[in-house]
């Protein structure tokens, strides 16, 4: 960001009103009257005053000399006030040393769970995942269009983000062959679109397939998935699978928030037209022989353009020789609308003979070039025809290029290599019902192109329908989503684009900073756009063809009207380069050059031509405006907050109003836009989305002003605001490119060494303020930088000051209004005449000044040195000087207090321009080594404050620099820079300065100095914890120093830490002096040592508190007043939330003395319900198994509200409640038993619906507050139980268990890391490197557990000492304590495969000090998600043995076990929480059965001991309540046993109702932890902050000097119970017939039935074939049976089984129960014919059809969850069910189901087919059916013989009758003859 005190360099005019004469750049030239000297004097036009007003070229009269204050218009008012300078100073900084683009380690989790609906007849289907290269596939699954996969796959990539968004996930599913597999659908969707989801996943949904063969066929089936993208440090919010719940695929398919569901196919087009200034470099060998031979006459580049997206890539043919080349062709690609891959990528190759090479690459996201929003404001994508400057490496002729990758993409681009003229747009294809808004939105484009009478929109229009027509035939050809490249034509009305000429004026300041490696030959700056001003790779005016090697001599005609007689122009000769100086070396730093500038300022100025479309950076300008407005009023108001309570509210709103009046003047600005030629569609759309969304914002904004909603905090307001930034940014950046960036690159002996890279837009003139770059005509700092890749640490090559200005030419009489006044204009040799810009400024005006470098201190710093310190200095360079600061050695917080003074500094130019924009400071932070060269440790830049001679002195206040190390923060520094005025009398009249020590360094002035007061900095020492190894030895007598502000503490010594790492003496304080202020306090040091033989000592770790205001207490009056006040506060506001919530009076008026006793009732008192006595006694007694609906309902449930306070009501619904919900219950508690994993799965479903409730809310906020009980009073009788009732029913079926707490993250960060009594600090040793930034594993060597408190020394201290110091009141003894350890590990998921095959056999380690317990024999076998219930006992002596380590492994036959993930629980700071985390509380009292109470003491025992630590009165139990102080609790306390009638008083339910709301306890209320589930992370020391799986588990704790604990919980997981489904095939009806008889023509089928259970595919069963079945009736009388594992409470099917023949191990999976029934035909020699299929999941599937008449596919597939069975509940069905081919009818089943336990399977059993026992009656089939192969005869007989009878016999009568015939002609001659003869 501009800093204020150079954001405008005020121009004033020094001259006397006489005749000027203007010149054509507005310069005043007129005869100096003094001197005689021919030097002209320019002097800078006015700067536009406040209303904007442009008139040319107004006169000012000299009169205006004063400072001017009226530049408000534009910049004031966007940059704030000067004294935030510092401020936005760093903000420059952060921009100097632009780190790489670091690589970084993503992970990408893939959870294939199932898919539906595939489309094929009896698949195998099988999932394949493509990320880039890897390939990864799923198991094969057989003969079924719904498989059920559930597994996991893990992708790990490294690379830097942007390239790795680009990567596109493919997933394929595949019917599985021997030979070749068939495609039957995929999916594809880029990284960055899932990255960009909330928490970076989609989980649980549904991903369409389509066939990219064929689009026109539709969706080829549905795949539920989870997709996730894990960076380094992202948290992943897993959810436990619950398949429960079936929601319609539709409503929830795997596509982003604001998609629409129907997503129709549509063609992209990508136009490319033409490109121009590409590089004409080929870099091969045999080309610079060609070019020896044939001269350079040619372009020696061959390009092509390469345009992927969405995974597929469309190249275009190769112009040879050509570096403007004309394509005119397009490349479209086919995918559905909206997309889910977002960029698309046009690279411009260079076709070489051996491989091709790529000269520069583009992105266009596609988010910026359109608008998803509905109705008329959304529009598809479009872009142009507009250019696309193209950026890359340095256009060098050498052989190699080192920096190709520039061109592919990587990096920043150095330079400028050429622009292509492309289009895109979007056809949405109809013809399909999918055709829904989005064809409006077309139309709309369409339209508005036609209506233009602009020239080139009509072309573009002609364009589009012969592309139309053509992709109509294309279409017909094919209808893949391959790519088609083709050409089009340009019709002949595009008007060429106008080009605009735009003059570029450069003038330089300062050029310091130089690096000496380069400082030793000439240097020269050179400052070009595109190609022009490009000297040594030249480059051509696209207008003329005219080469520029004589770019010197190109005299360009000025004005476009005379283009006849040039004779009327002057032209402007372009002069792009300064002259090369040799540099001169720092004064004080041997590192730096620095080029004399002084007096003299080079120039640079030329002219380029571009079409003119800046308009476009106009609203870019604008809208950036108010963006930085915007941020920096928001970085105020966080200063604000630091200071003061109420005015960061009030700037908050002003700021906000601002923002609005800001917004509508740009709207209003934007409606009136006039309609030019020069507009694509994508600009005017733009704009429209630009006034649109502003104006949404605005409606926020106010919205927020008038607090409408809801009242909002001020943070919530900068969070809103900042929002809008990044809306605003969002628009700023244009698509379609202009002009392109300016490069400034030095150029040391006509080599280039460094570059900057300014956005044109940011130089850009215009004659409106608020459409000005915002670095226009200013002076700007810039850092070159080296091209290519920069090292960690690079140092800066160069520091320039230079103004630059950009305009059109006809605004070029601008160009030097806003320089410094001052100068003189010198005009080069060879322009006469006054029209040319200036080649040299002289500023004759000189002053002396003096630099006051104040630097105090700096905090934070990196650390550069192996024992995690630095010893640094700081080097702090002005202009051409450069001064050094002491060394302070083994520290990361400096204190300096050194002034540095810089004398006789001559600085040029009028003294009041340099009061307001003086040069900059740059302070460099370096690490003194002993050896080598000292390390750079990160650099800040500064403005000093200036003073002049004829000023008042006033003192400057430090403040603090961020500091930089390339992205890296590196800390702050407290400093001020000074920059004084030597007076005429000599330096004796600047202000004094102390007098320096012997070493001759300066203290920083006492009046500059924060000003001290004495602070107690209190310490709480409790131990260290994690010691590693430090020079390879353990440490074992450490130490810690404490040190702030030049004072410091010291612990005791631990004797030995691997007895006890505890510090003997806990607590100490010291006095220091720190500053008042407290954003000035200094930072604070703990540091810890290790003590070796012979009194060595050696640096342990250390760590840097920055910030102490968390530490600072406030000093504490007399104790009565303030309990007297903080008690009733609270009471009061509990009090009055009662009244407002009750409704009888009762309470209301015990209520009226305020401070008397506060009543909350707990649960209402027993009266209401007359019964509620009856349901208690369970309590005491034990219920018997047989009632699992009474059993949990003794005492309500405290989570939830409606049921609480109720026992005896939710009885009555249950009891009314049908027989079948019984059963339910009773079904899924597997058999009445109630045991823990009952209470599990009942917590896992309340947790899942109350996030279905609450989606948005903050997360576990429905959970996490057990207490709400608290102020849930009765309604009155009569309501409460309507709502009961009501309430019941839609409870599905929970069973009313006690429920436990399920969290989503680890314990530790619900409750604030129970860092409630001590807190811990990690020491670091070692380098921080860029690298491990931000998550330095390897650096913490140990932590220090501790804590402070400071404030201010009181004037008395003899009552502050007396007795313990405050900070250790409330702490435990630190003493030794043994504790009984219990770890409960339920299950883990999503654990990282760590066997080839994609799997693990995980087990689990726990250690614990020197305790380690493997678990490896109870491994479980290729499982990523083991439900391990396991639970581990262990002893351990805190503090000793306090840091618990769950490690998963996984078991490998062979070789060692690799870990998997581990978590490390630090138990102490639990076990001493006030949160009592030793043992959760349970949610309801009971003595025994699965919800017995665990903990050693009762609610009533841990209740008195809480009001006894907390010095509370009470409690006190009366019947019926509880008092506890002036708060009374009211619940029920009398319960009646069921079986005597005896009545039993009990305070434990109620002691417990309090417990869980004991967070509203006032003063010492804090909430309780819970008896709960924790999830914690595992994580792997190879893949740093990437989760490695989750792990399910909690942890109790029991002192030993308590009673001991009953026995642990048993967790152990349930094993799947035996059951087995006998089916019985009865009949089969109207199944379709498919084999044709030869003879007759008739059809028939061989049918038969296959069944089996999915996932048991080896036990398939058949029927026996039913012939010939003319009808499509089968008659079967078959059984299956089909044994199975199951486990009710998850409604999965348990499957065992080897994977291949070579598995050594089964492995476990569990898949929903599915029965699939198939109709086939049976062939005798080809395969048999597949006839239908029918699938049902056991637990639910639609009812039977009484008769095969209304058996109907529709009523089966539409039926409703309501009305589906289960057979677990049925246990026997019979009827009649649909087979199904293609979602078609095909035939209808007669079966029955029947379900029994394993053990009613082996007392009555059945048997297979129609065996013993019981065996089945043969079916009566008729005479029809038979094979024939087996009977051919008989197939005969009734194939033949039945249909054929008359003509067979017709047939055989013919025969005899021919026969005869035949024998009677043939015999008849014969015997005619003989006749003759004989007879004669």
């Amino acid at each position: 960001m501009e800093k204020p005190s150079k954001a405008k360099y005020r121009s004033r005019s020094s001259f006397h009103p006489e005749e000027t004469r203007k010149g054509m750049f507005g310069l005043k030239v007129k005869k100096k009257r003094n001197k005689a000297e021919k030097g002209l004097i320019l002097a800078n036009k006015a700067a536009k005053d406040s209303q904007g007003d442009t008139e040319a070229l107004q006169e000012e009269p000299s009169h205006q000399e004063g400072p001017r204050g009226d530049l408000v218009h534009d910049d004031a008012s966007i940059f704030p006030v000067p004294s935030a300078s510092p401020k936005r100073r760093s903000k420059l900084l952060t921009k100097i040393h632009d780190g790489e683009v670091r690589s970084q380690n993503y992970q990408i989790a893939i959870t294939i769970t199932e898919a539906r609906q595939l489309v094929g007849e009896n698949i195998d289907p099988v999932v394949t995942i493509e990320i880039g290269d890897e390939k990864k596939q799923s198991t094969v699954k057989e003969g079924t269009n719904s498989p059920f996969y559930n597994e996991y796959f893990v992708f790990d990539f490294i690379g830097p983000q942007v390239h790795l968004f680009d990567k596109i996930i493919k997933i394929s599913v595949f019917h599985h062959k021997l030979i070749g597999s068939v495609l039957i659908g995929s999916f594809k969707v880029d990284l960055g679109t899932v990255y960009n989801q909330p928490g970076h996943q989609f989980c649980n949904k549904w991903a369409l397939l389509t066939d990219p063969g064929d689009i026109r066929t539709g969706t080829k089936g549905y795949l539920k998935c989870d997709i996730s993208v894990m960076g380094k440090g992202d948290v992943l919010k897993t959810s436990p699978k619950t398949s429960d719940t079936e929601e319609p695929i539709e409503k929830n398919l795997l596509i982003p928030n604001g998609f629409p569901l129907e997503r129709p196919w549509a063609r992209f087009y990508v136009r490319l037209y033409k490109a121009e200034g590409l590089p004409k470099m080929n870099s091969s060998i045999m080309a610079n022989v060609t070019k020896a031979f044939v001269g350079d006459s040619k372009d020696l580049v061959d390009p092509f353009v390469e345009v992927s997206f969405a995974g597929q890539m469309g190249r275009t043919t190769v112009q040879k020789n050509c570096a403007d080349p004309v394509w005119h062709e397009q490349v479209i690609f086919k995918e559905m609308f909206p997309p889910l891959c977002r960029r698309v990528k046009i690279q411009v190759w260079d076709e070489g003979s051996m491989n091709d090479v790529a000269l520069a690459t583009h992105f266009i996201d596609l988010k910026k070039i359109s608008n998803e929003q509905d109705g008329d404001k959304g529009f598809l994508p479009t872009f142009g025809p507009a250019w696309i400057n193209l950026y890359g490496s340095p256009r060098n002729h050498s052989l190699m290029d080192d920096y190709q990758e520039m061109n592919e993409g990587f990096g920043e681009g150095v330079s400028f290599r050429g622009r292509i003229l492309v289009e895109i747009a979007v056809e949405i294809l109809s013809g399909r019902a999918q055709e829904s808004k989005f064809s409006k939105a077309l139309k709309e484009l369409k339209l508005p192109s036609k209506d233009k009478d602009s020239k080139s929109s009509k072309g573009k229009d002609k364009a589009d329908k012969t592309e139309d027509g053509k992709s109509q035939q294309a279409s017909n050809k094919t209808n893949s989503t391959e790519v088609e490249v083709e050409s089009f034509d340009v019709p002949p009305e595009i008007v060429p684009e106008k080009n605009e000429e735009f003059l570029l004026f450069g003038a330089f300041f300062e050029a310091t900073m130089i690096d000496r490696k380069i400082g030793d030959k000439p240097i020269s700056f050179e400052v070009s756009i595109g190609n022009f001003g490009n000297l040594i790779d030249g480059g051509s005016h696209h207008g003329s063809k005219k080469s520029a090697e004589s770019a010197e001599e190109d005299l360009l005609p000025l004005l476009h009207e005379g283009q006849g007689d040039v004779a009327h122009d002057v032209p402007i000769p372009m002069a792009s380069t300064t002259h090369p100086e040799k540099p001169l070396v720092t004064e004080g730093n041997r590192n730096y050059n620095y080029l004399p500038f002084e007096a003299k300022k080079p120039c640079v100025y030329f002219i380029s031509s571009w079409g003119d479309q800046t308009f476009r950076l106009h609203w870019s300008n604008m809208l950036e405006k108010m963006a930085d407005f915007l941020e920096e009023s928001i970085e105020e108001v966080r200063e604000l907050i630091k200071i003061s309570q109420e005015a960061p509210e009030e700037k908050m709103k002003t700021v906000l109003s601002d923002f609005i009046s800001r917004s509508s003047a740009f709207i209003s600005e934007a409606e009136k836009k006039p309609k030019m030629l020069n507009q694509t569609t994508l600009d005017k759309k733009r704009l429209t989305l630009c006034w649109q969304e502003l104006e949404a914002m605005c409606k926020e904004a106010k919205g927020i002003i008038q607090q409408q909603k809801k009242k909002l905090s001020v943070d919530e307001m900068i969070h809103e605001a900042q929002n809008f930034v990044e809306k605003i940014r969002f628009l700023v950046d244009e698509p379609q490119h202009t002009i392109p960036d300016v490069f400034i690159w030095m150029l040391s002996n006509n080599r280039r060494v460094a570059y900057a890279r300014i956005a044109s837009k940011d130089l850009l003139y215009s004659p409106v303020a608020g459409q000005m770059g915002k670095h226009c005509g200013k002076i700007k700092t810039h850092f070159l930088k080296p091209p290519g890749k920069r090292p960690a640490g690079w140092s800066v090559q160069a520091k320039v000051d230079v103004y630059l200005w950009l305009g059109s030419i006809k605004h070029a009489s601008a160009i030097l209004d806003n320089l410094p006044v001052g100068y003189e204009a010198e005009m080069s040799s060879k322009g006469a005449g006054t029209n040319h810009p200036p080649s040299n400024l002289l500023y004759q005006e000189q002053h002396v000044f003096q630099l006051r470098a104040h630097m105090y201190q700096a905090r934070g710093l990196i650390a550069a040195d192996s024992n995690g310190l630095s010893d640094p200095f700081a080097k702090v360079t002005f202009l051409s000087h450069c001064q050094t600061t002491k060394i302070i050695s083994q520290t990361l917080s400096p204190t300096w207090n050194q002034m540095l003074l810089f004398n006789d500094l001559v600085l040029h130019g009028d003294v009041k321009e340099l009061a307001e924009s003086p040069p900059l400071v740059v302070v460099e932070l370096y690490d003194s080594d002993a050896v080598g060269k000292p390390e750079y440790l990160g650099a800040t830049v500064a403005a000093p404050v200036v003073k002049l001679a004829d000023q008042d002195y006033e003192p400057p206040r430090l403040c603090y620099h961020p500091i930089f190390c390339g992205n890296l923060s590196g800390g702050d520094l407290l400093a001020v820079f000074e920059l004084l005025q030597v007076p005429p009398s000599g330096l004796q009249g600047l202000p004094p300065v102390e007098p320096p020590d012997i070493t001759q360094i300066y203290p920083v002035p006492a009046n500059i100095r924060p000003v001290l007061s004495k602070y107690r900095v209190e310490v709480l020492f409790w131990g260290v914890r994690e010691m590693k190894k430090v020079q390879l030895l353990s440490v074992d007598r450490p130490q810690a120093l404490i040190e702030c502000g030049g004072q410091g503490v010291k612990s005791c010594v631990i004797q030995s830490y691997k007895n006890n790492p505890n510090f003997s003496i806990q607590a100490d304080a010291f006095e220091v002096e720190l500053p008042e202020n407290e954003l000035l306090h200094p930072p604070l040091s703990i540091c810890v040592v290790d003590w070796r033989a012979f009194g060595r000592s050696t640096l342990v770790g250390t760590y840097t508190i920055n910030y102490l205001k968390q530490f600072l207490c406030k000093l504490r009056e007399p104790l009565a007043p303030i309990t007297q006040v903080d008690g009733t506060q609270p009471g009061h506001d509990i009090s009055d939330s009662l009244t407002a919530t009750e409704s009888s009076g009762a309470h209301s008026s015990s209520q009226d003395p305020p401070a008397d006793h506060i009543y909350v009732d707990v649960e209402p008192p027993p009266t209401v319900v007359p019964d509620s006595a009856q349901a208690q006694p369970a309590i005491l007694v034990d219920v018997p198994d047989s009632s699992p609906m009474l059993e949990p309902e003794h005492t309500p449930v405290a989570q939830e509200p409606p049921k609480d306070g109720k026992p005896k009501d939710p009885r009555k619904p249950s009891r009314r409640s049908t027989k079948r919900r019984k059963r339910t219950i009773a079904d899924e508690s597997a058999e009445n038993v109630i045991d823990w994993w009952s209470k599990y799965y009942a917590s896992l479903k309340k947790a899942q619906k109350a996030k279905e409730r609450n989606p948005k809310g903050k997360k576990g906020n429905t959970e996490a507050k057990p207490d709400e009980v608290v102020v849930d009073i009765e309604d009155g009788p009569k309501k409460k139980k309507d709502k009961m009732l009501k309430k019941k029913p839609k409870d599905d079926g929970i069973p009313n268990l006690a429920i436990l707490q399920i969290y989503d993250g680890d314990l530790e960060s619900e409750f604030n890391n129970f860092e409630d009594w001590v807190k811990t600090f990690e020491l670091f040793r070692g380098k921080s490197t860029e690298d491990d930034h931000g998550l330095d594993g390897d650096r913490v060597i140990g932590k220090f557990k501790g804590s402070f408190c400071i404030y201010k020394s009181p004037q008395d201290s003899s009552s502050e000492d007396s007795g313990q110091l405050r900070i250790q009141q409330g702490i435990p003894p630190n003493h030794p304590v043994t504790v009984l350890i219990r770890v409960y590990i339920v299950a883990a998921f999503n654990l990282s495969p760590a066997d080839p095959d994609g799997k693990s056999d995980p087990y689990i380690v726990i250690k614990l000090g020197k305790t380690e317990i493997k678990d490896r024999d109870k491994y479980i076998p290729k499982q990523l998600n083991p439900v391990f219930g396991r639970s581990f006992e262990i002893q351990a002596t805190f503090p000793k043995e306090s840091l618990l380590s769950i490690l998963i492994y996984d078991h490998d036959m062979i070789g060692t076990d690799d870990l998997i993930g581990e978590t490390k629980i630090d138990l102490e700071n639990r076990f001493y929480s006030k949160h009592r985390a030793i043992c959760g509380l349970q949610s309801q009292y009971e003595i025994e059965g699965y919800n017995a109470w665990r903990d050693t003491s009762k609610p009533t025992e841990i209740l008195t001991k809480l009001c006894k630590d907390n010095k509370l009165d009470g409690p006190y139990f009366h019947p019926g309540k509880i008092q506890i102080g002036n708060q009374v609790f009211s619940g029920k306390t009398i319960f009646t046993e069921e079986d005597t009638d005896e009545t039993v008083e009990s305070y434990e339910h109620l002691a417990l109702k309090v417990l869980h709301s004991w967070e509203d306890i006032p003063e010492v209320g804090c909430r309780l932890v819970p008896e709960h589930i924790e999830t914690r992370p595992l994580y792997h020391k190879d893949k740093p902050g990437m989760e490695q799986g989750r792990l399910q588990m909690w942890v109790d704790m029991f002192p030993k000097d308590m009673p001991q604990p009953g026995p642990p919980v048993d967790i152990s997981p349930r094993r799947p119970k035996g059951y087995e489904l006998r089916v019985t095939i009865w009949n089969t009806e109207d199944v379709i017939l498919e084999d044709e008889n030869i003879f007759t023509g008739q059809k028939s089928s061989d049918i038969y039935v296959k069944g089996w259970l999915k996932g048991l595919e080896d036990d398939k069963q058949e029927t026996d074939v039913h012939y010939n079945s003319l009808t499509g009736e089968g008659n079967f009388n078959w059984r299956f049976l089909f044994p199975f594992q199951y486990l009710p409470a998850e409604k999965q099917m348990v499957i065992t089984k080897r994977e291949n023949i070579f598995s050594l191990e089964k492995m476990e999976c569990k898949t929903p129960a599915v029965l699939v029934l198939q109709v086939w035909d049976f062939e005798r020699l080809s395969s048999d014919d597949f006839l239908g299929t029918l699938e049902m999941n056991l637990n639910s599937f639609p009812r039977a059809a009484k008769s095969a008449k209304a058996c109907d596919l529709a009523k089966f597939e539409n039926a409703s969850e309501e009305t589906k069975i289960s057979i677990f509940q049925q246990k026997r069905v019979r009827g009649w069910w649909p087979f199904s081919k293609s979602k078609e009818l095909t035939g209808k089943v007669e079966a029955e189901f029947h379900l029994v336990t394993a053990e009613e399977a082996e007392k009555n059993p059945v048997g297979k087919a129609r065996k013993e026992p019981e065996p089945l009656a043969k079916p009566n089939r008729p005479d029809t059916s038979f094979s024939w192969f087996m009977s051919p005869f008989k197939c005969l007989y009734y194939l033949i013989w039945k249909n054929y009878k008359k003509y067979i016999i017709i047939a055989f009568i013919l025969i005899i009758l021919i026969i005869f015939l035949v024998l009677f002609i043939y015999t008849l001659p014969g015997a005619i003859s003989r006749r003759i003869v004989v007879g004669s």
